[in-house]
């Protein structure tokens, strides 16, 4: 209300400018009079509105601390909130977790760094950087994922357009291994009426922040795709070994079969024994 009482006060004081400069007709002095009372009523509606926004942030900061203390178990070493205050990314390094809570919804989203498939920074719905998962099991289930409808929803995005040097909207788009809700978006800057400069503070500001998660998203999803190659080097070694332990007691079994029916001798089966087992 006061936004839009402080907007209409702004432009009524530019005409009774212009129309004091131009002479103010037969009333002169009332003229400017009514140019100062709007001017101080629209300056006065601006800083109200300002209060009231700083206070709402202030409301959803602690709505937002109170709703990560209801998750067990989870400690949060960082945290980057949207630009409207409506959502939060975190990070619990110790127990190796990530939270996305919206104050838009009642539940509180918490996943394992394994759950975490692709980071990408949109500006104006266009992805200008991404990470996806690489391990195999990563890449599969960021297929599966895709497959399933989420590739729709980034497809749509991509289909807006936006201005070289002037923007409007700067996202963090993060998609996570859950069928229900497998894409979480932070806003880090956005307007609905007016774009913003590359060359400006709020565009470097919000790109900086963005930049920033994106590139923690990355070092997390590098993590898990670590984690993974090595339990599918685990497998594959086990595997192996498995193979050849197999061999080695095929083998066993058919030296012991030509010495029971006399082709090797004791001392020539002993001698092929610990050829195959390396003694």
């Amino acid at each position: 209300m006061y936004l839009g009482v402080g907007g209409v006060l702004a432009v009524f004081s530019f005409l009774m400018l212009i129309f004091a400069l131009s002479g103010g007709g037969d009333y002169p002095f009332l003229i400017w009079i009514l140019l100062v009372v709007s001017g101080l009523g629209s300056w006065h509606c601006f800083q109200r509105h300002k209060e009231l926004e700083e206070e709402r942030m202030i409301q959803k900061q602690d709505e937002m601390d109170h709703r990560l203390k209801q998750i067990p178990n989870y400690k949060p070493s960082q945290r980057y909130t949207s630009v409207d205050g409506d959502v939060t990314l975190s990070i619990d390094e110790k127990n190796k977790q990530i939270s996305f809570i919206s104050l838009t919804t009642t539940e509180n989203k918490v996943y394992s760094y394994h759950a975490i498939l692709k980071s990408e920074i949109l500006t104006d719905g266009i992805s200008v950087t991404s990470t996806n998962r690489a391990s195999q099991l990563g890449g599969a289930l960021l297929g599966g994922l895709l497959a399933g409808g989420v590739g729709a929803i980034i497809g749509g995005l991509s289909g807006s357009t936006t201005s070289k040097d002037k923007v409007k909207k700067i996202e963090l788009n993060v998609i996570v291994n859950d069928t229900v809700n497998p894409v979480h978006k932070i806003t880090f800057l956005d307007s609905e009426f007016s774009t913003f400069s590359k060359d400006s503070q709020e565009y470097k500001d919000g790109y900086n922040t963005a930049y920033h998660c994106h590139q923690l998203m990355g070092v997390l999803i590098k993590q898990a795709d670590n984690e993974d190659k090595r339990k599918e080097q685990t497998n594959l070694d086990s595997v192996v070994k498995q193979s050849q332990d197999f061999s080695v007691a095929d083998e066993l079994r058919k030296l012991q079969q030509l010495k029971n029916e006399g082709i090797l001798t004791e001392i020539e089966f002993d001698m092929q024994k610990k050829k195959l087992i390396g003694g």
